[in-house]
């Protein structure tokens, strides 16, 4: 609970306009989560590639902001709190799924410190998990209660709990494929187990009717990932769900997606993951259970795997992704080492063995998220395991610092240009370092990386149009700037992002009124604590120059 807003937090909570806005709760239900920097035409086009739909994570954000306002440790405790809850309506299910009070025990013990669930529930941005899973839980929960008494009352609220856990992260969009092939092997009639699945389909096209009034529909760009590179990542999670123990922060994508044996892996299991459906579909397979358990498994992982087919899809595999499925897979392990060792004081003495490996391999990276922003990326120390987004962050954490260092990282993510992701990371390297030394004013090296940067793309980003506009403003050349600004705020009139640099870049040239002016229209439209920071910081310079001038007279 010490831990500061690191990573994505910025951009989803502290310095998301939408979250501060006045008017939330009227627009939730239709507003993108994340990737909401403006409300001009220009911009809204600009965010549909970063942008998801997530309004009941935003609500949750939204509440602690009005709970806590911004002291990270409320945000922390929600997120424990949620955690928690999910444990114990696991152990619920469990009991109405009829297990054993020790093997309901020791798979809820085993889910509330698995160690994949440290970027769940200490990271902050991890929520989105953790609040489908609440949901997705109770769904389940309130459905086997209806297989009991046959209460549609009970269908009705299972339904709508899977369409608030839609709203919270889209991953558990398959959980009423489980719902149907569990009524299906009871069932002698298909028409018996299609009934009861209508409430459910009924809340799948809520959700997407209400994700296209927010998002729209905009078209589908394949990232290039292959049919191959899907295998390889159901292999690499079915085998490291089984090790969660050595662990990086991140997951480096590249070193799974190239690996023969993890494609051999993930296709052999998706194959008998189709034979297994068929088997259930057709009625002709003896032992239900432990088919269902493994099909519903691959549902479960599906949606965290197919993700890597969407080109706006910053990580591909990451361990927070194994939350859902994680729960499924400790009960079946609880439950073999419960049920088919003979002597089960040896069982219980194993689980006990496991759930310390467990917290220990879990606890020091619960400790890295317990860190400001700063000593956070400073805590990564071997960076060669990490993906190339957390090596890049790594990497400009270090450059004010430690420039050698720094340039030792970026240099090494540069070396790797067969990697799928180097080109986007290339042009973010050169974009930091062509910031970082117009800021030193080294003018030289920062016309060395804007050369690369011009070769290198056409069509340039929002920040380097910027960085330009302030390498002017200190080579003494503010008027030219000055028409890069004001043609980014013709063509961005509404947007956070573009009015805050704009009034950076006349904090620049020491024209105070004209960055009062930008800040405070960038308040008015999206109060985020950035901006307010600044407009009491030109508060301080502006008094200081009036005293200043009193003192001159």
């Amino acid at each position: 609970m010490k831990g500061d807003f690191l990573w994505d937090d910025k951009y989803f909570i502290t310095e998301n306009p939408y979250i501060s806005a006045p008017h939330f709760l009227k627009k939730f239900l239709f507003t993108p989560f994340g990737g909401f920097s403006g409300t001009d035409e220009n911009s809204i086009r600009l965010d549909r590639s970063r942008q998801f739909y997530r309004p009941l994570t935003s609500l949750s954000y939204w509440l602690d902001r009005k709970t806590w306002e911004f002291n990270p440790a409320g945000f922390h405790l929600t997120n424990i709190l949620i955690q928690i809850l999910n444990t114990i309506i696991i152990y619920f299910i469990l009991q109405n799924l009829g297990l054993s009070l020790l093997t309901s025990f020791f798979s809820t013990l085993l889910f509330s410190v698995f160690p994949f669930h440290f970027e769940n529930v200490s990271w902050i941005s991890g929520r989105t998990d953790l609040l489908s899973f609440l949901f997705a839980s109770l769904s389940i929960l309130l459905f086997l209660k209806f297989l009991k008494r046959n209460h549609y009352l009970s269908l009705a609220f299972s339904s709508f709990f899977y369409l608030c856990s839609l709203l919270s992260k889209e991953n558990t969009i398959f959980l009423f494929f489980i719902f149907f092939f569990i009524l299906y092997a009871s069932k002698p009639r298909f028409k018996d187990s299609a009934i009861p699945m209508i409430p459910f389909v009924f809340s799948i096209l809520l959700w997407f009717i209400l994700r296209n009034i927010a998002m729209g529909s905009p078209g589908y760009e394949p990232s290039g990932r292959t049919l191959f590179d899907f295998f390889s990542t159901i292999g690499f999670y079915s085998l490291r769900i089984f090790f969660p123990f050595l662990l990086s922060i991140t997951v480096d994508s590249y070193k799974v997606f190239n690996n023969i044996f993890l494609q051999i892996f993930g296709g052999m299991i998706t194959i008998l993951f189709i034979i297994s459906a068929f088997l259930l579909l057709t009625k002709k397979v003896k032992n239900t259970s432990l088919v269902l358990a493994f099909v519903s498994f691959y549902l479960l992982l599906l949606p965290s795997v197919v993700i890597i087919f969407v080109s706006s899809t910053a990580i591909y595999i990451a361990w927070r992704f194994l939350y859902l499925p994680s729960a499924l897979f400790l009960t079946c392990l609880a439950f073999i080492l419960l049920k088919k060792m003979k002597f089960r004081p040896v069982s219980i003495v194993l689980l006990s063995l496991l759930f310390l490996f467990y917290a220990v391999e879990m606890y020091p990276k619960n400790k890295i998220f317990g860190k400001n922003e700063t000593d956070f990326w400073l805590s990564f120390k071997d960076t060669s395991r990490e993906n190339l987004l957390a090596r890049f962050n790594v990497g400009v954490t270090y450059l004010p610092r430690d420039e050698k260092k720094a340039m030792e990282i970026f240099n090494s993510i540069l070396s790797q240009k067969e990697h799928h992701l180097y080109s986007r990371y290339e042009v973010k390297i050169y974009e930091n370092l062509i910031q970082y030394f117009t800021f030193k004013k080294n003018f030289n090296m920062a016309e060395k990386y804007f050369n690369k940067l011009i070769k290198l793309r056409r069509d340039q980003s929002q920040h380097f149009y910027f960085i330009y506009a302030f390498f002017l403003a200190f080579k003494g050349e503010i008027s030219e700037g000055e028409k890069i600004v004001v043609e980014m705020l013709n063509f961005f009139p509404k947007n956070h992002l573009v009015l805050l640099y704009s009034a950076k870049f006349y904090i620049i040239i020491k024209n105070y009124e004209k960055a009062s002016e930008l800040l405070t229209r960038d308040y008015d439209l999206f109060p985020t604590r950035e901006t307010f920071k600044l407009l009491q910081k030109l508060k301080e310079e502006k008094n200081q120059g009036v005293l200043s001038q009193e003192h001159q007279k």
